[in-house]
């Protein structure tokens, strides 16, 4: 899933000073060349950190748009249930995606309750009045089960939910992206979080994400009875 975390211009900027500093670095080697050190040197030392600053920024915020932006709540994905096997606790859930393109994905869990789970991205003040709110990806539905000792020995199923990878990925090592993350010092923390419901034929849920994390509420009748039913 793909969306516009940031303005424009938090790509075109960098990408523009990327630019005028390769510029500038090539009009420096025209002087090295030409016979004129002093020039030459001097576009140096401005055109390759203006350069590598640029595309450094320009690759950070582009490794973002995987995230969808986050402001106060988001609607995240309508989740209704579906039993196919209730003797085995096997169900089917259908996940109507809310927070981008239109997609709906099934997945067949078995167990007492279902599970989406996410990775967040908290960023520093300073970053988010430069416009860099919280993000998130949801990563992937799994089943869960009333209690520890129901759970043991029993099957894990989940599915994905993460989508293709952004672009940069495929032309820039994601470990490079993470350094420049780190070195940008625009991160506060990033985190994982997760909200659960149980599984009962003809439940609906609604999932939201909020600035503490995941939230999932019963949207139905059948949903609200199996929640107030639960151990």
């Amino acid at each position: 899933m793909f969306s516009l975390s940031l303005g424009w211009w938090w790509i075109v900027a960098p990408l523009v000073a990327a630019g005028l500093g390769l510029f500038v670095l090539l009009r420096g080697f025209g002087h090295l060349f030409g016979g004129r050190p002093g020039k030459g040197a001097s576009h140096l030392a401005v055109g390759s950190p203006l350069a590598l600053l640029g595309l450094g920024v320009a690759l950070v915020a582009l490794n973002t748009q995987s995230f969808a932006r986050l402001s106060h709540e988001n609607d995240v994905a309508n989740v209704s249930v579906k039993a196919l096997d209730p003797a085995r606790n096997l169900y089917r859930i259908s996940i109507v995606r809310l927070d981008g393109p239109n997609q709906t994905i099934a997945c067949d869990l078995q167990g007492d309750e279902w599970a989406i789970d996410a990775r967040v991205q908290k960023w520093k003040p300073w970053a988010n009045v430069l416009g860099l709110d919280t993000t998130y990806t949801l990563d992937q539905a799994n089943n869960k089960y009333f209690t520890a000792e129901r759970g043991n020995g029993r099957p894990i199923t989940a599915c994905d939910l993460r989508g293709p990878a952004p672009t940069v990925d495929q032309y820039v090592p994601r470990s490079w992206l993470l350094w420049l993350v780190d070195q940008s010092y625009t991160e506060q923390r990033r985190f994982g979080s997760a909200a659960y419901m149980p599984l009962a034929d003809g439940a609906t849920y609604h999932v939201t994400m909020t600035q503490s994390g995941l939230n999932a509420e019963a949207s139905n009748d059948i949903a609200k009875g199996a929640n107030a039913a639960r151990p």
